[in-house]
């Protein structure tokens, strides 16, 4: 009876053991002027079986403004991983200014569960230009006068003329007489953008990469279908850019406000994968089509969206 006492509580306690997470916030320096770049680091300190999201701050830091937000620094030892943001942030009124505890979400091997925990808030001041009101105002430098070179003026004239006759000559080759009995080329029917991606979408789920092994693949090829999306839905070279670049570009579209959230956690979770060797749970795989799709359908134009009712009625 007593040994099994014991051995109750040895499982216990091995079962109720929390995983080891730590996150210090710092500033590089406590006094800076109106404008300065402040260096802002957040260290995540974890266990090897212990993968923590990316931070999503913006809307915590609301007496600065952020200049960069780059990926962060991973470094691994046999018991431990470090994570390393560095932040650039600035400020241009002077105050005392103290940025709040940041929140950190992460998952475990064993357990699927968000999980929280709140790095230490910082303080620092920043202080106005001293002027000094007894020194005399100076003349303002008169412009600098570049003599002009007659011959690299001659030269792109010269240059110019050139262009005009090639233009001339290609437009009487090949533009001004052309056949009027020309072949007109059928006009390609051009498929909706999130008609498009949902179908690329389908085709990835039925492939069924991640249930035969093949998880990074998977990843690469969900978040590389999101971003090619997010090029052409918004304009923007998502498949160039870091996570934190796409985020910060995505905040200015009006349209794209609205799923920041979940496409910071879709696009931190492949990164854990792909860059951190993070292996993630069947739930957590089938967790990332889900979100791939709410992100297309929450950002389908609303005029679309009408023209699709209308063709159904």
């Amino acid at each position: 009876m007593v040994k099994n006492l014991f051995l109750f509580i040895f499982l216990f306690s091995v079962t109720v053991l929390p995983q080891n997470i730590f996150v210090e916030a710092s500033v590089d320096t406590s006094d800076y002027l109106i404008g300065d770049r402040i260096n802002y680091s957040l260290k995540i300190t974890a266990d090897r079986n212990v993968y923590p999201l990316r931070p999503f701050f913006r809307d915590s830091l609301k007496n600065v403004d952020i200049i960069q937000e780059p990926d962060p620094v991973i470094s691994e030892s046999e018991s431990e991983k470090i994570f390393e943001y560095k932040y650039i942030l600035t400020r241009f009124d002077s105050a005392d200014v103290t940025l709040p505890a940041i929140k950190i979400d992460y998952r475990t091997e064993d357990d699927t569960t968000l999980q929280s925990v709140l790095s230490n808030p910082v303080s620092f001041t920043v202080h106005r230009i001293v002027v000094s009101q007894e020194e005399d105002i100076k003349d303002i430098k008169p412009p600098v006068r570049i003599p002009l070179n007659w011959w690299m003026i001659a030269l792109w004239i010269l240059i110019g003329l050139i262009l005009i006759a090639l233009l001339v000559y290609l437009y009487k080759k090949y533009w001004k007489k052309k056949p009027v009995d020309q072949i007109i080329q059928p006009k390609k029917i051009k498929i909706p953008l999130h008609i498009e991606a949902l179908s690329k979408l389908d085709k990835l789920d039925s492939e069924q990469l991640w249930q035969k092994g093949f998880i990074k693949d998977y990843h690469s090829r969900i978040t590389e279908i999101i971003r090619e999306y997010f090029e052409k839905r918004f304009d923007l070279p998502a498949l160039e850019m870091t996570t934190s670049e796409s985020l910060r570009d995505l905040a200015k579209h009006p349209e794209a406000v609205n799923v920041l959230n979940i496409t910071e956690k879709f696009l931190s979770n492949a990164d854990l994968v792909k860059f951190a060797k993070y292996q993630p749970l069947a739930i957590v795989n089938e967790e990332m089509m889900t979100q791939a799709k709410e992100i297309v359908n929450a950002t389908i134009p609303k005029q679309q969206i009408a023209n699709e009712v209308n063709n159904v009625q």
